[in-house]
This record gives structure tokens, sequence and C-alpha cells, in this order.
């Protein structure tokens, strides 16, 4: 791992950066030009620095940054080490006094970040604060969730959640201030005494589940979570991974979650919960790849699925 010299957007001789921006990056050149961008033309009030954090980019990532963003702070890995841990990296490497969690794929405006520093200076019991997610074309993505129960697994393993509300079980749209469990990570500002007092981002955690785990521990600790809604940030979401293998990765955070914050009785249920869904919709995907039209989807499923049911089986 290299870092280069350019620490902070402020001068040497300047005060620490009201906040400091962390974004991990992987083969995500075309989004995170843009996020930078957006990010250094927002205009705002608040001083902060930027670092990436780069899981070993083969699409010139690395090259842009250094060419079109000299004071961002760049963190090359040679492989993957997983979002919790180049997170841990870059929130390691830098020094304002609150740190934005930013995912590479969003776009941010300075009414939004200037009002998620304000709403932490004016409330210091607060651990974090996050706001509305908006796709591209302005609809709301998910706002915040609760923190996960048992039925509410079986529920959105069983697509019977979206029945009840759609996005199940995140809140979809609220125009409230309010105290909540967690909220993605997207776009998340922290105060870093907070970190200091809880610790950093759980590594065991490769990626998903971890943002869930570092709110818990803010809520254990008495550090409350706020979602400011008049903070929106522009996300296009879902590019790193697709579906078929977002599952896995999504189930094995669910069950480390459970395993760490939960016991072992909640996990064990949990486990077998998923396992024996998972067989379930097994067996239907293959009669469904008997159809041929249907062939190429359930060939997917089918490998998906079992990947799962090997996870519950064997994650300790």
């Amino acid at each position: 791992m290299t870092m280069n010299d350019h620490a902070s957007l402020a001068p040497a001789n300047s005060t620490t950066p009201d906040f400091s921006v962390v974004i991990v990056c992987l083969n995500n050149k075309q989004y995170l030009e843009p996020c930078l961008r957006s990010l250094y033309d927002a205009g705002l009030k608040h001083r902060f620095d930027v670092v990436v954090t780069d899981n070993g980019s083969t699409d010139g990532a690395q090259a842009m940054v250094r060419e079109k963003f000299p004071d961002v702070q760049l963190i090359q890995n040679d492989h993957n080490v997983g979002l919790s841990r180049a997170c841990n990296q870059g929130i390691r490497a830098t020094c304002g006094r609150y740190v934005l969690l930013l995912n590479d794929d969003t776009l941010v405006n300075a009414a939004s970040l200037d009002a998620l520093v304000d709403f932490l200076d004016a409330h210091p019991h607060a651990g974090a604060a996050g706001g509305r997610l908006l796709n591209p074309d302005g609809t709301v993505q998910s706002c915040y969730n609760n923190f996960s129960t048992l039925t509410e697994e079986f529920l959105i393993a069983t697509q019977l959640g979206e029945w009840l509300r759609p996005g199940y079980p995140a809140v979809m749209e609220d125009h409230k201030l309010r105290q909540v469990g967690w909220i993605t990570s997207a776009c998340l500002l922290v105060r870093r005494a907070a970190f200091d007092q809880i610790g950093l981002l759980d590594e065991e955690f490769f990626i998903y589940g971890d943002e869930a785990d570092l709110q818990y521990r803010l809520k254990q600790a008495g550090l409350p979570v706020y979602y400011v809604p008049t903070a929106t940030t522009i996300h296009y979401g879902g590019r790193s991974m697709n579906r078929w293998r977002r599952r896995k990765m999504v189930y094995r955070g669910k069950m480390l979650f459970y395993k760490k914050n939960y016991g072992a009785l909640q996990t064990g249920i949990l486990r077998l919960m998923l396992g024996v869904l998972s067989v379930l919709k097994l067996n239907a995907w293959g009669i469904a790849f008997l159809v041929p039209r249907w062939r190429d989807r359930a060939w997917k499923e089918i490998n998906s699925n079992l990947e799962v049911v090997r996870l519950c089986w064997k994650l300790a």
C-alpha cells in the first residue's frame, strides 16, 4: 500500500477540517470522478479533506484521482481488502471533527452536507446523521431502517414484506427529523469522537452488515443516529456486483450481525430459516430450469441459493 503526499484540501497551517470524506473505490472510475467533482464544486461553507481508498482497481481510477484531484489523499491497496477495512484505512488517515462515509457512486450538494455538519454541531449527544438518498431521476431510495428482527428477515426472504410497503423493511419516504436505528453508509456523517469511543468498522464484515453493526454499537453507547430529511444525496447504487453474488454477501452480513449482537439462539434460528427457505427456492428454480426460456435465470438462481445453503451450514 502506498499513499501520496497530499493530505488535505486545507493549507498546512490551517485548523482541523470540519469533516473528512472517506470514499472506497473498486473499478468505478466513471462514477468516482463525478462524485469527487460534486464535492469540489459544491461550494461548501465547512472545510473538508478527502481520502480515496482504492481496492485494487484496474480501470484507471487511481491515475484519474492523481491527475484530476491532486489534493485528494489516495490510499492504494493491491487487492480488494473489503469495504470495512478500506473505510478504516481512510478514517485513520484523516483528522476532521466528523467523518463522512460516502459511496463512490453518489453526487452531493453543499446545502445537504453543510446541514449534516450543522446538525451534529448543534446536537453533541448524536453519534451520526444521514439524510435521504435519491435515484438519478429524483425518486426516493430507502431512508432508514430499524434493527433487524427474525420476523422481518422472514418477510424479506419470502418477499412478503413488499406486500406491506414498498422497499420493506426500509422507510422509503419521511419528511420528519427523527432518531432512527440505522441509515445506509452511502452518505453518513459520523462524529470522530464516537469512533474514538466505540471503535471503527468491524473488519469481519467484508461488505454489507458493517453499517448496521456500527450504528448498533452507537446506540448501545448512548450515541443515537438521526435522520435529517432536508439532506439529500443522489445515489446510483447497485454497481459493485450483480444480484446473485450480492445475495450471498448480504446474507453473510446478516448472520455475522446476529452472531455478534443477538446471541447464539437467534443466530441459529436465522441460519435455519434462511437455509430452509433457500432449499425451497432451489426446488422451485429446479423446476423452472426445465422451461427453456427460464433456463438462464434459473441456473443463476440455483447457484446463488446453493451458496446461501452452504453459508448457512458452515458459518460459525
